[in-house]
């Protein structure tokens, strides 16, 4: 006959393992992914996520990864981030300023970690890089403060170009930043910038034919969620129209685009891992200090430079940190 006591723990045991295991399972930390994209168009950055969370000791198996899709339709973007606010996750990892922007709307309170985003101070996203002051807080990429630089390399790979446009997203908070950045630059370099918007995927064709009817055969494409969903698009565009265009981000160059210079996109998404990683352990956004990339680089497209005619010196060649066949 089995002793009492050993019957008892074994009975004990059988009654607390499922509570155990509920313990355990309530304890997978909840990451909420609002994308812009699609699958195909943000997998390489959500595997980059994933590969900084096992760097910071939490291996895929050992957290919830809570992804959503807008697939380009970005009016839906809000509702699509209030949904994922509802379930409570314990950290918001957001990409884009109009996403900082929603997830601020769905929730003060639950940890909104950026992994991408251009200008969070002037949109009131954080009260400065080393205080937040908030719920926000994670890598201010500061795509801004690099139009200076993505105007002088047009300028070298296309000097003929007397007008340049500007392709921005009216609808995105940091475009009063980028379009009075790259206009100065412009400026400065001697150029005119003529300002165009694109909020969808049919206004992008709109505005290469606008270009195109202008006779503006060169153009800054600012970095922008949209921009990016429908990279393959506009690189078209700008082989349709023959424009020579540079970009923020090196997807569009991948996609067929002339030339990008700017932060790595992947490795701000991995970056983004250590602070969620903190924030699962305990930490206040409001005390993480906001971190900006250190490293930019230049990638050129060297198929897309031959089918536009373009020259490029051994300079701007040594000068690449990728040459793209």
């Amino acid at each position: 006959m089995m002793n009492r006591r050993v019957f008892g723990l074994a009975l004990a045991g059988t009654l607390l393992f499922p509570s155990a295991l509920i313990r355990a399972q309530e304890a997978k930390p909840r990451i909420a992914l609002p994308f812009a994209g699609n699958e195909q168009t943000t997998a390489h950055v959500l595997k980059a996520l994933k590969e900084g969370m096992r760097e910071q000791g939490y291996p895929e198996e050992t957290v919830e990864y809570d992804v959503r899709y807008a697939r380009g339709q970005l009016a839906t973007q809000e509702q699509m981030i209030a949904e994922l606010v509802a379930r409570k996750p314990d950290v918001i990892v957001v990409a884009g300023p109009p996403a900082v922007r929603a997830a601020l709307k769905a929730t003060r309170t639950i940890p909104i970690v950026m992994a991408n985003v251009s200008d969070p101070v002037g949109n009131k996203f954080i009260n400065s890089l080393a205080r937040p002051g908030g719920n926000v807080t994670g890598i201010a990429t500061l795509y801004e403060t690099v139009l200076p630089k993505m105007a002088e390399i047009l300028d070298i790979l296309v000097p003929s170009a007397s007008h340049i446009a500007v392709l921005v997203n009216e609808s995105n908070p940091s475009t009063e930043a980028f379009w009075n950045s790259a206009e100065g630059a412009l400026r400065a370099l001697g150029k005119t910038p003529v300002r165009m918007n694109a909020s969808s995927d049919l206004q992008l064709v709109d505005a290469f034919g606008r270009m195109a009817a202008s006779r503006v055969k060169a153009a800054l494409v600012v970095a922008d969620p949209m921009f990016l969903t429908f990279r393959d698009h506009v690189a078209a565009l700008a082989r349709q129209h023959r424009v020579s265009a540079v970009y923020a981000l090196r997807e569009h160059v991948i996609a067929g685009g002339l030339a990008s210079y700017g932060p790595n996109l992947p490795n701000n998404f991995r970056a983004s891992a250590r602070y969620v990683v903190r924030i699962i352990k305990g930490a206040r956004p409001a005390d993480l200090p906001v971190e900006q990339p250190t490293k930019f680089e230049l990638v050129i497209n060297r198929k897309a430079a031959h089918s536009l005619g373009i020259q490029m010196s051994p300079t701007i060649q040594l000068r690449a940190d990728e040459m793209i066949e």
